[in-house]
Parts: structure tokens; sequence; C-alpha cells
């Protein structure tokens, strides 16, 4: 089981690694910006309207194939230059790996609880090798992603017929009654929208040289990697809650220095190891929550990749376009503490 989802999280980080780095620059050549945006919204939109779909029905084996079946299919449809077809491509990615990942993710956490950084892990390295060993070596990064995608369902298949969460796909998800939890998730997640967006052109706008900042990226994964790995060793001695609290807070200030040391390369890189609790440990935090918390845990993990990495992160992305200028990690660092201010 473990070595197992090793191959998986590797397999499935480096496809995304493929979409996230080259295939905005690819799209280029046959798209207008406008469409590409619109392409690249099509998965964290279907993220978060897929779990919907289980609100009054337990997720089956079935739904579980026929989402590594569509996945498949629709990677093959990437190959089109017809912007159409590629829209509904990525909606229907989005829709399969919104069944797909959240599965696994809640096997991993079942079965590892606070070691499932220790298979996270593969996850953090397949995306940082793919994108490191690709930015030298030139291939068709359409067939690897077809590729990728035909080995990441390969090793998806060794899940599906897993007897411990089959024990927990029933029982309704109530939001009112975690609200707290819920929009943490949601403040944290849109905090992330001017990062994501924005990092890169806010360093060079403030005479950060271009070399280094892919360096500057390498620091947050080298940090999240660090936690995955040893983060068994600690995780433990608090409540999940709490490092979710103390996580929000210090995403808080690790903005707020974006902001106020925004020529500081020494400070800046020392913000960046901040990322080992804005993503590693609210992350692993948030799964181990909803696995105490949730009876019905695929569900739980559905929306909680749907609302943060989705609906969140799609409004993230927007507000910060608007946002954007030499204010921006301040208005960031104000979402971010919202946030953690709702969740004590």
């Amino acid at each position: 089981m473990f070595l197992a989802l090793l191959l998986f999280y590797f397999l499935f980080f480096a496809l995304i690694g493929d979409y996230v780095i080259f295939m905005p620059k690819l799209f280029s050549h046959y798209f207008t910006p406008a469409q590409i945006g619109m392409i690249f919204a099509m998965m964290p939109i279907a993220r978060f309207l897929t779990p919907f779909i289980f609100l009054k029905k337990p997720l089956t084996q079935k739904d579980y194939i026929s989402s590594i079946i569509i996945a498949v299919i629709s990677s093959f449809m990437v190959l089109s230059h017809n912007f159409y077809i590629i829209l509904i491509a990525f909606f229907f990615l989005g829709a399969s790996f919104a069944v797909l990942f959240p599965y696994i993710e809640a096997i991993a956490i079942e079965k590892l609880s606070t070691k499932y950084g220790k298979a996270r892990v593969m996850g953090s390295i397949g995306f940082m090798l793919y994108g490191i060993v690709f930015s030298y070596i030139k291939i068709n990064h359409l067939i690897s992603f077809i590729v990728l995608m035909l080995l990441t369902a390969l090793s998806a298949i060794y899940f599906k017929e897993d007897k411990t969460i089959k024990k927990s796909t029933s029982g309704k998800i109530k939001f009112l009654k975690d609200y707290k939890f819920w929009l943490g998730v949601i403040f944290l997640q849109i905090s992330f929208g001017g990062f994501y967006n924005f990092f890169t052109i806010y360093l060079i706008n403030n005479g950060i040289d271009k070399k280094y900042v892919g360096w500057l990226w390498g620091i947050g994964v080298m940090a999240e990697i660090i936690v995955f790995l040893i983060g068994h060793r600690f995780l433990h001695r608090l409540k999940p809650l709490k490092w979710m609290k103390i996580s929000i807070l210090l995403t808080s200030i690790r903005w707020l220095m974006l902001y106020l040391f925004a020529n500081s390369l020494l400070l800046i890189s020392a913000s960046q190891l901040i990322h080992a609790f804005s993503f590693a440990i609210f992350h692993t935090s948030a799964l181990l929550y909803i696995s105490k918390k949730y009876q019905n845990k695929t569900l739980a993990q559905q929306f909680y990749a749907g609302i943060g990495y989705g609906l969140a992160a799609f409004l993230g992305s927007i507000i910060s376009g608007f946002l954007y200028g030499e204010n921006l990690f301040l208005y960031e660092s104000l979402i971010a503490l919202l946030g953690f201010l709702i969740m004590l």
C-alpha cells in the first residue's frame, strides 16, 4: 500500500507539473490570454461542483473507475487545437480529479495518519523534478501529459477495492455546524491568489534578479518536503485545529514580510520557509481533522479539495487581479489574518 501511494503521488504531481508549468506557455501559441484564462479556470470550477453530486448518493467503485476512464479520454482531447474541445477536456479532467484524488487522499490519511507526509512528499518531489528536468530538456508536453495520465490511471486502479473507504462513504457534511473550519480553509486559499499569480512579477518589479526567482520558488517546495518527511515526529503534539490556526497566522506574517521587505532577497527567502506551515502543515492537519470529524471521509475530502483548491483558488485568482499593485501582499496578509480570527 505504501509503495503504491508513493508511486501515485509522484506520477500525479508530475502530471500537475506539466499542466501548471508548461501548458500555459504551450497554449499561448494557439490561444489568446483570455482564452487561456478560461481554459485554466475549468479545472478548479469542476473540482468545486463535482462533490455536490455525491451529497445524496455514496461514491461507488463504478464512480471511481468511471473517473479514471474519463480522465484518460480527456487527456487525449488536449491534442486538439480547438478551444472548445480543450475547454471541455479540462472541465472533465477537473471533475475526474475531484473524485480520484480525494478518494486516494482519504485512504492515505486513514492508513498512515500523521505519517501521511512520508508518502505525500513524493508528490512534491515529482512536481519539482518534472519542472527542473524539463526546463532543460525539450519534449512535447501534450504527449507527456497523456503518458503521465495513463501511468497515473494505472497506479490509481490499485486502490479501487480498498475496504477502508468503502466503510466511510456515507453520512452528511454539515457546513454550518463547522463553519469556522471551512471559512479558515477558504480565506487561507484566497490569500494565496496573489502569490500564485503575481509572485514572480512582484519580485522582478521590486528589483529581485530574475535568476533568483526559481530558487525562491524552490525554497518553498523544499520547506514543504522537509515537513512531509519529519512531520510525523511532532504533528501529534497538538490538535489539528491548533496547527491550522498557527499556520494561517504565520501565513499572514509571510505575506506581510513580502509587503514590507519586497526588495530584500534574504527576508523574502525567510518568508518562503513559512510555506512549510502555509501548505504542508496546514494541509496535513486539515486532512487529519477531516478524518476524525466526518463519517463520510471521501465526501469531506472532495469538498475540502473543491472548496479550498477549487472555489477559493478561483476567487483568490480573480481578487488578486483587482488588488494587484504595491499593496497586494498587505491585502493578502489581511485576508489570511481574517481567516485566523474566524478560526479563533
